[in-house]
C-alpha cells in the first residue's frame, strides 16, 4: 500500500487557527485591529485634537484646577454626591479704586508704606475704618480676600458690607476676625451673596460692634475684590444610575438580535 501524501485544501488551514494564517488578509486584519487597539488606547489616555476629545489625563487635570483654583471647569466626575463648585469670574471687573482712594468712615486715619495700609481708630466712635461704594443687582456675588495684622492686637476688626440688604429690617453681612498681637500677617476671605438691586458700601471696619471701645489700628495689604460664580455640581452615580442604565440598554440590544 503506497500513502500519497498532499497538502490540505487551502480553506483546511484557514479553519486550523493554530497553524497560522495562511492568506495575507489575515495577517493584515490582524495587524491593523492591533494598531487600532493601540490608537484607541492612546486616545482615551491623552485625548484626541482631530476630534476635539479630551483624554483621561487632562480631565483629572482639568479636575484637579478647579477645586485648587477654580480657573477650569469639572471635566469628569462619577462623584455620588452633590456639591457646589466656586470660581473666580475673571471675566468681569469690579469698578471699585484702590484703598488709598477709599471714604473714610467716622474719622479713619489712613497711611500707605511700601503697600501696606494702616487704619487707626481713635476709639470715639463705631464703626471705624474705610469703604467704598458700588451697585450690585440680584444674584451677583462678591468675593473679598485680604491680608491682615496688627501690632497691638484686633479683636473686632471686620470687613464686607455694613450696609447691604438681607431681608426686611435686616442690614450688613460683614465678617468678624480677632486679630492677635503679632507681627504676622493672615490672609482672610468673605463672600457677598446679593438678593437686591441697590448700592452697597465695601467696608474695611478696625472694629465693629465691640464689647470695649478703645483706640486701635490693623494693617492691610494684598486687597482682592472680585466678582464670584457658584454653580451646583449634580453627578449621576456610576453605580446605582449610569450602570443599571447601560445594562438595560445592554439587555435591550441582546433581545433585538
Amino acid at each position: 500500500m503506497i500513502i500519497e501524501k498532499k497538502y490540505k485544501p487551502s480553506f483546511h488551514k484557514a479553519n486550523a487557527r493554530y497553524r497560522g494564517v495562511t492568506e495575507l488578509s489575515q495577517y493584515t486584519n490582524f495587524v491593523l485591529e492591533s494598531a487600532h487597539d493601540l490608537l484607541l488606547l492612546s486616545q482615551i489616555t491623552t485625548g484626541s485634537e482631530a476630534i476635539n476629545k479630551k483624554g483621561h489625563e487632562e480631565e483629572l487635570y482639568e479636575n484637579f484646577v478647579s477645586i485648587m483654583t477654580g480657573d477650569k471647569e469639572v471635566a469628569k466626575s462619577n462623584l455620588f454626591t452633590a456639591s457646589t463648585l466656586q470660581k473666580i469670574d475673571y471675566s468681569r471687573k469690579v469698578p471699585v479704586p484702590t484703598l488709598s482712594s477709599w471714604s473714610v468712615l467716622n474719622g479713619c486715619t489712613l497711611s500707605q508704606t511700601n503697600g501696606i495700609y494702616k487704619l487707626t481708630s481713635n476709639g470715639l466712635k463705631d464703626p471705624v475704618g474705610m469703604y467704598t461704594t458700588l451697585y450690585v443687582e440680584p444674584g451677583d456675588k462678591i468675593y473679598i480676600r485680604l491680608s491682615v495684622r496688627s501690632s497691638g492686637g484686633a479683636p473686632d476688626f471686620t470687613f464686607g458690607s455694613n450696609n447691604m440688604r438681607l431681608g426686611p429690617g435686616e442690614n450688613g453681612d460683614t465678617r468678624k476676625i480677632a486679630v492677635a498681637n503679632n507681627n504676622q500677617f493672615i490672609m482672610v476671605d468673605h463672600v457677598l451673596r446679593f438678593q437686591y438691586a441697590e448700592s452697597i458700601s465695601l467696608n474695611l471696619n478696625v472694629h465693629q460692634n465691640p464689647n470695649l471701645l478703645t483706640a486701635s489700628s490693623v494693617e492691610v495689604k494684598d486687597l482682592e475684590i472680585y466678582y464670584f460664580k457658584e454653580a451646583p455640581v449634580q453627578v449621576s452615580s456610576f453605580d446605582t444610575v449610569i450602570k443599571p442604565s447601560i445594562d438595560e440598554l445592554e439587555e435591550k440590544i441582546n433581545s433585538i438580535r
